[in-house]
């Protein structure tokens, strides 16, 4: 895709919460014991006029994720630089959610991957840390927002969650990948 920077538009968290629920959607459909997934975040309008036999369904979303390659997602929050017609991007990733603890604020707890259930809980015995996937996502435009949902058995409904404290470090790492670290001449 060339780097060509786009018309600005007023992208909203609302679109975001479309992007995120369509991206956490997508990675439940491959299962659990995945590595963490990075995916672009493209104005569907761009890709309609740069290319528009790949749109196919997508062509009523405001964006069309892209998933990228990462095999290390630090070094790629480290590293990333984002071509001008990507408007946000977001990660997936399996984390495990501790029980609350008394006197808890409401802020969800959690630990990324399944190797952090034993220290996700720990507090009392009387409830288990539960596995979920948390998708985190930001704009260019500053907005961010974090969803999660907890793994769920079969015939249990799916619910998606979301909280103003969820996912911060890695809101604050991801937006940091919009965030050149020279100004541009």
């Amino acid at each position: 895709m060339p780097d060509n920077p786009i018309t600005p538009r007023g992208f909203t968290t609302e679109d975001l919460g479309s992007a995120l629920s369509e991206i956490i959607d997508h990675v439940d459909t491959a299962g659990w014991g995945q590595s963490p997934s990075v995916f672009a975040l493209v104005p569907t309008s761009v890709l309609a006029e740069q290319a528009p036999d790949v749109l196919g369904d997508a062509a009523d979303s405001v964006f069309t994720p892209i998933q990228q390659e990462c095999p290390d997602l630090d070094a790629f929050l480290a590293s990333a630089v984002w071509p001008h017609a990507v408007a946000g991007a977001a990660v997936a990733i399996e984390i495990v959610v501790a029980p609350p603890a008394p006197g808890d604020d409401g802020t969800p707890r959690y630990v990324v991957g399944e190797s952090g259930a034993a220290g996700a809980g720990g507090h009392d015995g009387a409830s288990e840390p539960n596995p979920a996937r948390l998708v985190v996502g930001v704009l260019r435009n500053g907005k961010d927002l974090a969803i999660m949902r907890l793994r769920r058995q079969p015939g249990e409904d799916v619910e998606t969650l979301t909280h103003p404290r969820l996912g911060t470090e890695l809101r604050a790492a991801l937006a940091g990948t919009f965030s050149p670290d020279a100004p541009e001449s």
